[in-house]
């Protein structure tokens, strides 16, 4: 099953717009995101593009059967970066590096740019990159709250999301309020709500 933040692997040839494939790396296979949404129609998958510049994002839908690859983010926890040695000093890797250890037990992944890095074997972070840390949880007892509260300090550096099987919510807001309304992201489009565990 693809979910918001799996990559993707597709050939580059299903890409119907010309401008768009100018700017994309040149490589035959392109690498995507999938994107919260509801495709314009059945067979479709919403996926989010990176371009050549690093600010470059695009949003397009490709079909569900040209997708060669799904690369979960709980699948990259124990990967290193492709360049290791050149980015092993930047702030987001030693988190992540950090994460490990801390998460060791719980299902966790990692999104972001450091997630793509890491998928694809494509050069994604920077020294600012930050870290986006993915909690995967159905239940409240699922959620690691006795560690998150032993390392409060680490936990607070980044946002944190907690995805449930109804979408994604943030898990500082959550710690806040955990028995008011908070904002669920959702494919149908964000909500406030209460409901937001499976």
């Amino acid at each position: 099953m693809k979910s918001a933040h799996d990559i993707v692997r597709f050939d580059r040839e299903i890409i119907q717009q010309p401008g768009l494939v100018a700017q994309l790396a040149l490589s035959k296979q392109v690498f995507g995101v999938i994107r919260r949404g509801i495709a314009s129609q059945s067979g479709l998958v919403p996926v989010g593009l990176r371009g050549v510049a690093r600010n470059q994002r695009f949003a397009l839908e490709i079909p569900d059967s040209a997708i060669q690859a799904v690369i979960h983010p709980w699948e990259i926890t124990m990967r290193e970066s492709f360049r290791v040695s050149e980015v092993a000093q930047f702030p987001v890797y030693a988190q992540y590096h950090a994460a490990r250890k801390i998460l060791s037990g719980f299902k966790w992944g990692v999104g972001g740019s450091l997630g793509f890095e890491l998928s694809s074997g494509i050069s994604a972070i920077k020294p600012t990159s930050d870290f986006d840390l993915l909690l995967y949880a159905n239940a409240p007892a699922e959620l690691p709250l006795t560690v998150i509260a032993a390392n409060h300090s680490f936990f607070e550096q980044f946002d944190t999301q907690v995805i449930t099987a109804k979408g994604g919510f943030a898990l500082k807001e959550y710690l806040r309020t955990p028995a008011k309304k908070i904002l669920l992201k959702t494919d149908a489009g964000p909500l406030l709500t209460k409901e937001l565990w499976s």
